[in-house]
């Protein structure tokens, strides 16, 4: 398996978020539906605080993740963004047990 996984934390301005919501909701698609190597494009919310985005992104291997940047809808998106949050930051991982997801 040892895919590489991608977590992203977005504190989000409050008077941006419709306008960030709409930009990732485009990009999360995007990367599933036109990347091969783009396996899974989670996008969570902290419960108590809607600016508070974790974005959780699963890709075939380090390589995949190199090939996402370059694409037009994520550059698309990064610059549209900058402006919208406060702070953000990533950290990198290697997923190494993963148990199949339930068909619900």
């Amino acid at each position: 398996m040892n895919e590489f996984v991608l977590e992203v934390k977005f504190v989000v301005k409050p008077e941006s978020l419709a306008q960030f919501n709409q930009l990732i909701d485009i990009n999360a698609h995007a990367s599933v539906e036109h990347e091969e190597g783009c396996y899974q494009f989670d996008v969570l919310r902290d419960s108590k605080d809607d600016c508070q985005v974790l974005l959780y992104e699963v890709y075939k291997s380090e390589d995949a993740f190199s090939d996402h940047m370059t694409r037009k809808h994520t550059q698309e998106f990064l610059a549209a963004a900058k402006p919208l949050v406060v702070s953000q930051s990533a950290s990198r991982w290697t997923r190494y047990i993963a148990p199949k997801v339930k068909n619900v």
